[in-house]
């Protein structure tokens, strides 16, 4: 049932919970903040879980390695590190780093879970 669950099965599921988790890292990291959050954890390991999230729902419903979705979503990544300044934020090269691996690893748990089920 778990492996059901995190495969994504259903298109509509896997695009569903993509666009909602590109709207909540777009609305978390592109909103401009009068000082700065002091969150627990480290601010890569939050991008790196981000990007993690956003790239295994598509990966997991197409059950292949996709450049597409790497690219896309290292893009958004990029594009949100570019932006951040003119929001308010900090754009950094290792948050992007992070964001990076994130799609990396989200991609192979993806691929995983799918061997798995």
């Amino acid at each position: 049932m778990f492996w059901r669950f995190v495969s994504f099965d259903s298109r509509g599921t896997a695009t569903l919970v993509t666009a909602i988790i590109t709207a909540v890292i777009a609305v978390a990291t592109l909103t401009p903040l009068p000082t700065a959050i002091d969150a627990p954890g480290s601010d890569k390991l939050h991008h790196f879980l981000a990007f993690a999230a956003l790239s295994h729902p598509a990966s997991a419903h197409i059950q292949r390695f996709s450049w597409p979705i790497v690219l896309a979503s290292t893009a958004f990544g990029g594009a949100i590190e570019i932006i951040q300044p003119y929001v308010n934020r900090s754009g950094e090269f290792l948050d992007f780093v992070a964001d990076c691996v994130g799609v990396l690893i989200g991609v192979a748990l993806a691929l995983l879970v799918v061997r798995l089920k």
